[in-house]
């Protein structure tokens, strides 16, 4: 072991040396070599040669696979914390186990910070845009924690988080559990990268396909419009309300945010479009203001509807439980809401508005705008929907092959 410190040359050209004593250490753990480390210690010289000698007794132990926890503790006592995360990074220390008794929930602002740095540096998000991404995965581990009943490390089991996911509480579909468990599981990468624990646990994954919804057959929606026009009130909204919000949803492709964000004066008469705020507090999901056009038929009920209210009064209090409502009207419609092809909910005539301008022979170019995607490939791959009664017309347009029965002859 050698304690020395190293010398440098100033702006002035004048030759100086460091404040802090390094030390010089062997390596001999590998037989085929031996390796000479050397490391930053301490301004004081005592205790800088009594951590070299500390080091060197590590290495010593370590190169016979023994472990003395005595000679680490003193380490981690004494040593600066870079050099123990050094010592780690070679080998020489065993990674840190998450503090016994600190509850889990006491990392998640470190995780969050974690999370807003990583999302913060990709190219394919903003700031605000990371900042939102951060606080979402951040309160999954959080629900997911609670749910389990987690307190600190030494309570978290795979066999836990699985029976929490597959009970489903509130309802949780198979696509959301799929959220919470991919927030877990990078959380758990999280504390072993960060050296809170020596090994990352394996949660199984959620198996879930890719659903986007789909969207209403045109003999479906205006089933769909007279059983909301002739309905009683459902989540808040009355049944003429309903039967206003549909028609705006299919004919604008706004979603519910954006829905729930018109007042009376967003409505634009003259012009037959409503207006959605951007910016950080508006709604849109590119925070990029819109204005969505709807039929003269539709703005003749819209100045029915808005004639007499204030200007800052809301169209549609729409209810958190949306999906509920749809199904409610579907099913005194006699619609199936769900099948094969997927559930039928408030965004599905987002989907129907892109389907329906498609089928009606509306360029892709133009739909992709009015539907304000970035990609053409979301447009036509996402909302593009075949409708039935299209994909009937479109096998009669083939030539006919088939050949009709001759008499007396087999076919």
């Amino acid at each position: 072991m050698r304690l020395f410190k190293p010398k440098y040359k100033s702006k002035r050209g004048k030759q100086k040396e460091v404040k802090k004593y390094w030390v010089e250490v062997v390596d001999s753990r590998e037989r085929a070599f031996r390796k000479v480390l050397r490391f930053p210690a301490s301004e004081g010289e005592g205790l800088a040669k009594k951590l070299g000698e500390k080091i060197q007794d590590l290495i010593n132990h370590a190169a016979m696979n023994e472990l003395n926890p005595d000679l680490i503790g003193w380490i981690e006592d004494y040593a600066p914390m870079k050099l123990q995360e050094r010592l780690r990074g070679i080998g020489l220390l065993p990674k840190r186990e998450a503090e016994v008794d600190k509850p889990l929930l006491d990392y998640l602002p470190e995780f969050h910070k974690a999370i807003f740095e990583e999302s913060k540096d990709s190219p394919l998000k903003k700031t605000t845009t990371a900042d939102t991404s951060a606080k979402t995965v951040t309160a999954r581990v959080r629900k997911l924690i609670k749910g389990c009943g987690f307190i600190t490390w030494r309570d978290v089991s795979k066999e836990k988080v699985n029976d929490y996911i597959e009970s489903r509480p509130n309802g949780m579909s198979q696509q959301t559990a799929h959220f919470y468990v991919q927030a877990f599981r990078r959380f758990c990468r999280w504390m072993f990268d960060a050296e809170y624990i020596d090994r990352p646990i394996k949660i199984r994954k959620v198996d879930h396909a890719k659903n986007y919804g789909r969207c209403f057959e045109l003999d479906e929606f205006e089933g769909l419009l007279e059983a909301a026009r002739t309905g009683p009130e459902r989540y808040g909204l009355t049944g003429y309300q309903r039967y206003i919000l549909y028609l705006l949803a299919c004919e604008t492709g706004l979603r519910r945010g954006e829905l729930r964000s018109l007042t009376v004066a967003s409505v634009d008469l003259k012009n037959s479009c409503v207006f959605v705020k951007g910016g950080v507090d508006g709604a849109t999901k590119n925070k990029g203001g819109a204005h969505q056009y709807f039929t003269a038929e539709t703005g003749k009920l819209l100045r029915e509807y808005i004639k007499g209210k204030m200007p800052n009064v809301q169209l549609f209090p729409i209810h958190h439980r949306s999906g509920k409502m749809v199904k409610a009207d579907c099913a005194a419609a006699g619609i199936e809401a769900e099948n094969h092809k997927g559930k039928l909910t408030l965004h599905s005539l987002r989907h129907s508005c892109g389907s329906y301008l498609l089928a009606h022979g509306v360029r892709p170019k133009e739909v992709q705008e009015i539907m304000r995607h970035k990609t053409f490939a979301l447009t036509m791959d996402r909302y593009g929907h075949l409708l039935d009664g299209h994909k009937r017309e479109a096998v009669n347009k083939l030539p006919r092959f088939a050949k009709p029965k001759v008499k007396g002859k087999s076919a």
